[in-house]
């Protein structure tokens, strides 16, 4: 078996002070691995998420299957590295539907098996994500959420900073004019 990391424990909260967050990661070594802007194209799907990502650095299919809840959540990933993204959409729209598309701006970096993403999301705001990367079968959940925990308290994120849905589906909840069809 492929040695990939194909779960996660993560926790995406409201972040004011972006500055705070890029101090401290400086102070513990964290690498910065850029800064670019993200197009998600979220699809219907039956069961978890689907998502088509557009950027310089990756163009991926996601399929993610993760609960709704505050905190750090267990998350199952599939990543699929798609070289035509436009074909690839025009086939998913077509068969699935598209629920929404996200674009934000994306500050990337990583501490061992840790990514902490520093967002500015379109009509949302401004966000931190910490992800604690591991394997399925390899890594016990439990471990992972201990890490992904002593980072928030780290990073200062407070509960009612935490936010338990995905990014397109805060979208959905604005008023009409929401993005995508």
């Amino acid at each position: 078996m492929e040695n990939v990391m194909d779960q996660t424990v993560e926790i995406k909260a409201r972040c004011s002070d972006h500055e705070a967050v890029r101090r401290k990661l400086k102070e513990w070594g964290a690498e910065f691995l850029g800064r670019e802007t993200h197009e998600d194209i979220f699809y219907h799907v039956p069961r978890g998420r689907l998502k088509l990502r557009r950027s310089k650095s990756e163009n991926l299919l996601i399929g993610y299957q993760r609960p709704d809840i505050r905190g750090p959540k267990h998350c199952l990933v599939n990543l699929f590295t798609c070289p035509d993204t436009a074909a690839l959409d025009r086939v998913l729209a077509d068969c699935l539907g598209r629920k929404t598309v996200l674009k934000k701006e994306r500050e990337r970096y990583i501490l061992g098996n840790v990514k902490f993403h520093l967002d500015i999301v379109e009509r949302l705001g401004t966000f931190l994500e910490i992800e604690v990367l591991g394997r399925r079968g390899v890594d016990e959940v439990a471990d992972l959420r201990a890490v992904c925990e002593d980072f928030m308290n780290r990073c200062g994120v407070q509960p009612e900073d935490l936010v338990k849905q995905a990014y397109a589906d805060l979208l959905g909840e604005l008023p009409s004019e929401s993005a995508g069809d």
